[in-house]
């Protein structure tokens, strides 16, 4: 009975894991270069099995917690003829700076300019260029090329810092579209990334899909705590009749 509450427990508890997900995913089905965050789970021996080997006394195996991981699939590109606005075609992130002076990375290119003429995202960090500097920008007319650099009155200014991810499982989402690796994942990919001037990525959230999932995760959330209902009802028999002398 207590490896019952286990895995009820253990199911009750990845069912809320992915609700939060889901909700927070459809929270920012609108969010410019947004990357949906996802459940992993894996599966379990059992230890009896483990130091037995006996698989006729002991179940075989159950789920349990993975870990989180971000969806990476590119969302879709939208024309907006903004001077300020960047999207990144298939694999790559700009840098931008935190304010504790480390490098996130994003895909929103939503960027805006502050009072200094600096280049910032819409959270106001500083947009780096490929010498791991801040952009500033002077007053002109603003274009983009294919392969990020940008020019004001037709003279280049600056080269968007382009980078690629080795290994996508090592992401981690910080806030809104912010996301974090260590620097030994990623690479530079100037020259290998196309940019899309005066356009935006939008969010990779399938808001139909999102709320199929969630009605399914709802509904196995209820099943668990059904079956752990059962064994409450269960532990009160035994509680209650075990150990009676009758008669």
């Amino acid at each position: 009975m207590q490896r019952g509450f286990f895995i009820s427990g253990v199911a009750s508890t990845m069912a809320e894991n992915r609700l939060d997900n889901i909700t927070h995913n459809l929270a920012n089905v609108n969010t410019t270069g947004y990357k949906a965050s996802r459940s992993s789970f894996k599966t379990v021996l059992s230890n009896n099995l483990m130091a037995t080997g006996n698989k006729e006394k002991t179940p075989a195996s159950y789920l349990s917690m993975g870990s989180q991981y971000i969806d990476t699939k590119a969302g879709t590109i939208k024309q907006t003829s903004s001077a300020l606005d960047f999207a990144i075609l298939a694999e790559g992130y700009f840098q931008v700076k935190q304010q504790d002076g480390s490098v996130a990375l994003t895909r929103a290119g939503n960027f805006r300019l502050d009072a200094d003429s600096n280049l910032i995202t819409q959270g106001g960090l500083p947009v780096l260029d490929n010498s791991g500097a801040p952009i500033t920008l002077p007053n002109g007319e603003i274009t983009g090329t294919s392969g990020g650099a940008i020019y004001v009155n037709d003279i280049q200014v600056a080269q968007l810092a382009l980078v690629k991810v080795i290994d996508d499982q090592k992401l981690q989402q910080k806030e809104g579209t912010l996301l974090l690796t260590d620097a030994s994942n990623i690479e530079p990919a100037v020259g290998d990334v196309v940019v899309q001037h005066g356009a935006l990525e939008g969010s990779n959230v399938n808001s139909v899909l999102a709320m199929t999932e969630m009605v399914a995760t709802l509904r196995a959330y209820e099943s668990t705590m059904k079956v752990v209902e059962q064994y409450n009802q269960l532990a009160g028999q035994l509680s209650s009749n075990v150990g009676k002398i009758s008669g």
